[in-house]
């Protein structure tokens, strides 16, 4: 068998769980054992987050040259060789440097070789604020006087701390004639900087490919102009801080939080974890709430493959479940204040039905009109205990508090974006872009409308104030309730606040009172108001939910991805009234004609409703609708053009044959492929017969994917509304 060695991807896993570590050993390659779905996520993270941008710009302000550029060099010996053939050289600046020690393996992003004197830099797409220390000295507690790193940068500290203990022992094995000095850095997008490069996002276009082994992958293609741009005195957004000393720190066990994270100091961990992961010892963990979120879990495509479940295993080893209890409620549906499921784990309650008054006790202490957290935690173990399958409403409470609210109603929700790597000039790293809104309308006599929408992706066009400006057109007509669900559009709306406050805009004032008019901010209160809060503030659907709802099929989420299977499933006035193709017919829609209407609600073979998000087209079919127009007028046959598009380069704008812009990470990815388009080409207008561009037709077929997300967001709140309308009037 190949020689398998401790990475850095298994010491990060290893840090959080030593038996996650083993499965993710035995879930790669021809040791696919085990299924892991964080492959997938990992993936969709570091495409939204900016990684494989910041990595390449990360390169560049190294200096380091595309011959020293090892990211192509894949095993372990080939980069091996070719990093000891670099280190010959007296000044050398590498990218992906390998390093090995025992039977530790590391990969370093940036190596800049001076001398003796080695700079090890790590790049990673997270921000922070240079004010903010990386390790604190508590004055009070168990950990009083002593260093305790920063949670909030624990595991990158941690990681660089790791390469800088290898590659300082490997270069005392493989030099020991030399002395070098080992200096570990962060790079890190700095939250103090602003960005003064236009479009310095779009510097940097991601492709993709499907490799042999039929896996994913991306990488950042940087543009031909970029390094000329990059020459120019700008303000580096990306920035290496300094983390030598807390390195050293973590490497000599000097750090308080090592005992409860790794229950060992650092280095006994990094010998004992590697000798368990080279020789593919599993050994098993204390079962914990972070095991619920394990991504070594079983799906039916899995299950079809014939994978294994780590998750079931670590649970029935540990805590000798059978194949019955998987089926039972667990904890992990209870979350929340007050729900101590660690604690209860280790004293060994799994089960709701083991919750009991004595380790979490009811209280009767509310003031205002629905249940308290408590409350509804104790209805969800009452009624999970009890089997009930029917939900809870408190409708005389959710009657008066629905009475409260002026129509017509209007329920939006935006589609914002961010990254490490601004978009615009003037912004700071992960600072708010809002893209996108939609905005349903009910009447009170029961009239649905889909009123109005906003979509800004022009590529360069900085969006926000112009989507203040439209939301404000579109709800300022009236005085009546405004419906958000969570609390996302209140945080968008108070950055770009702040924005505008910034900014030149002539009408600022007017966009700031309006958003303050709709918005809360400040501390709340002990009466439950906030210190600064709009006559008009948006109501929270979700809170509504939270105080007067709750269903089985819920378990303990309140999302709305949740909540709406939970209502669809609940009684018949829904199914029956949008189980017909009603939508953009009899109720009117920005994206649906009554030649096109939707049908919402649509059942399986098991007579279950399915999710209505599933209704929406494939992006591969919308971009064949577009296909079709511009072969009706006859200069292009429909194959001509398939062709054609499917030659073009392949990067993010491309529809494979499944996907639907159903997840919600997916709308900001699409953005910055935008972005990276010519911003001197019209590209609505891009598509004629002569001169179908591929980029054009992509770009428009996913501009109306967009939409048609977006108008499902707030129609799946107006369904909420209307179940719960319904419900306490009907």
């Amino acid at each position: 068998m190949p020689e398998v060695l401790f990475t850095k991807s298994a010491f990060k896993i290893a840090t959080h769980c030593s038996t996650q570590a083993y499965y993710y050993r035995n879930s790669k390659g021809k040791n696919l054992e085990y299924e892991n779905q964080s492959a997938t996520d990992e993936f969709l993270k570091s495409m939204a987050e900016g990684g494989f941008q910041v990595g390449e710009l990360a390169k560049i302000y190294g200096e380091v040259p595309p011959e020293n550029d090892l990211e192509g060099c894949f095993g372990y010996d080939v980069p091996l060789k070719r990093t000891h053939e670099l280190f010959e050289q007296e000044n050398v600046n590498i990218a992906e440097a390998a390093f090995r020690f025992g039977d530790c393996f590391v990969r370093a992003d940036v190596v800049k070789k001076k001398g003796n004197f080695i700079d090890l830099i790590e790049v990673k797409a997270k921000s922070w604020d240079p004010n903010n220390p990386f390790v604190n000295t508590p004055t009070r507690g168990a950990n009083a006087g002593m260093n305790v790193v920063n949670s909030g940068i624990r595991d990158y500290l941690y990681d660089v701390a790791f390469q800088k203990w290898v590659v300082e022992n490997a270069l005392k094995a493989d030099y020991p004639e030399k002395k070098f000095t080992v200096r570990a850095y962060l790079m890190m997008a700095d939250k103090s900087k602003v960005n003064t490069i236009p479009r310095l996002n779009s510097l940097f276009r991601i492709k993709k490919s499907v490799g042999s082994d039929g896996e994913k992958r991306a990488h950042a293609e940087v543009a031909p102009e970029a390094i000329d741009i990059l020459k120019n005195p700008h303000e580096h957004v990306l920035t290496p801080f300094y983390v030598d000393d807390e390195c050293k720190l973590i490497i000599e066990g000097n750090t308080a939080e090592q005992m409860d994270i790794l229950g060992m100091p650092f280095v006994p961990f990094i010998e004992e974890k590697s000798k368990w992961f080279v020789n593919n010892e599993k050994h098993y963990c204390l079962l914990g709430s972070k095991c619920f979120k394990c991504p070594f879990q079983l799906s039916e495509e899995g299950k079809a493959k014939g994978l294994k479940s780590g998750y079931e295993e670590c649970w029935r080893n540990t805590a000798g479940f059978k194949d019955e209890d998987f089926e039972k409620p667990l904890l992990k549906e209870l979350s929340g204040t007050g729900i101590k499921r660690d604690d209860w784990i280790r004293s060994g309650i799994y089960f709701i039905k083991d919750v009991t008054e004595a380790v979490y006790p009811r209280k009767n202490d509310g003031t205002g009109a629905g249940w308290t957290i408590n409350e509804r935690k104790w209805v969800q173990i009452d009624r999970t205990n009890n089997g009930c399958k029917d939900p809870v409403i408190l409708k005389d409470e959710l009657r008066a508090e629905m009475a409260t609210w002026k129509f017509p109603l209007h329920m939006i929700d935006f589609e914002t974006t961010n990254s490490a790597l601004p978009y615009f000039e003037k912004q700071r790293p992960y600072e708010q872009v809002a893209f996108q809104f939609s905005h349903h309308v009910i009447y009170e006599d029961g009239r649905i409308e889909h009123k109005g929408q906003f979509l800004e992706t022009r590529p360069g066009y900085f969006p926000n104030f112009d989507f203040v400006r439209e939301l404000r057109d579109q709800l300022g007509k009236d005085e009546s309730s405004v419906f958000r669900y969570s609390h996302h559009e209140n945080t968008i709306l108070n950055a770009i606040r702040e924005q505008l406050m910034a900014s030149k805009e002539p009408d600022k004032a007017e966009l700031i009172e309006f958003i303050e008019s709709i918005t809360h901010r400040g501390k709340k209160k002990k009466d439950g108001h906030y210190e600064h809060e709009g006559e008009r503030d948006m109501i929270d659907l979700c809170e509504i939910v939270k105080r007067f709802y709750w269903h089985p099929i819920m378990k303990g989420s309140n999302s709305i991805k949740q909540v709406l299977p939970a209502i669809l499933n609940s009684g018949t006035y829904l199914q029956e009234k949008y189980g017909k193709p009603i939508y953009g017919s009899e109720i009117k829609s920005c994206n649906y004609t009554a030649e096109s209407p939707l049908t919402l609600i649509v059942k399986n073979e098991s007579g279950e409703v399915q999710n209505p998000y599933k209704a929406l087209p494939q992006l591969k079919e919308i971009q064949d609708e577009l296909i079709g127009e511009i072969a009706a007028q006859d200069l292009w046959s429909k194959e001509e053009l398939e062709q054609y598009v499917q030659s073009a380069s392949a990067d993010e704008m491309d529809a494979d044959e499944d996907t639907r812009i159903n997840n919600g990470g997916l709308p900001l990815v699409l953005f910055r492929s935008f972005q990276a388009l010519d911003p001197s080409v019209d590209w609505e207008k891009a598509i004629t017969a002569a001169n179908p561009s591929a980029d054009a037709i992509k770009y428009n077929a996913l501009r109306k994917g967009l939409l048609e997300y977006c108008e499902l967001d707030t129609m799946a709140m107006v369904l909420v509304w209307e179940y719960f309308n319904n419900a306490v009037n009907g």
